[in-house]
């Protein structure tokens, strides 16, 4: 197996992975995310971006996870102390490769991807019914540093 940079020549590849990603997502919070089938067109723009990269995990020429990871700032207020900063804008192992280092090839390509741009931290949301993904998260050490309250009307 083999982490690397998606190229355009992965997109096909890529999306079974970014559907499954979707009904993932959609399972966990069906009041907010919706299944859907992608085209490719999503990992299209982010393979063409400056800032932003998939890094996949590939094994027997077929893509089994993969890592959207962006490079952010923080909001340019005098208040806020300034910092350059990856973000971790979608993670997702094929559920019949999860528990195998998978993850941790793909985490470790994101933190030496941010590491070469000189980046301050890697940041990222998961969602709170994530059970699995969370436990992932606490175990690599991510820590909580900010809740996302919602009301509804």
């Amino acid at each position: 197996m083999e982490v690397r940079l998606a190229t355009k020549n992965d997109i096909e590849a890529l999306c079974p992975v970014l559907t499954e990603f979707f009904a993932y997502n959609a399972a966990v919070q069906p009041a907010y995310c919706h299944a859907d089938i992608e085209t490719g067109e999503y990992p299209k723009e982010i393979i063409e971006s400056e800032i932003a990269d998939f890094l996949i995990a590939v094994e027997n020429n077929k893509v089994i996870g993969f890592v959207h990871i962006s490079q952010m700032k923080t909001a340019p207020y005098g208040s806020i102390v300034p910092h350059n900063y990856a973000e971790i804008i979608a993670f997702m192992v094929t559920a019949f490769c999860r528990k195998q280092g998978v993850g941790e090839m793909l985490l470790e390509a994101a933190k030496n991807w941010s590491k070469a741009r000189k980046l301050d931290y890697i940041e990222l949301m998961s969602l709170i019914n994530a059970d699995e993904a969370n436990s992932f998260y606490d175990n690599k050490d991510f820590s909580t540093k900010a809740l996302i309250r919602r009301h509804m009307l």
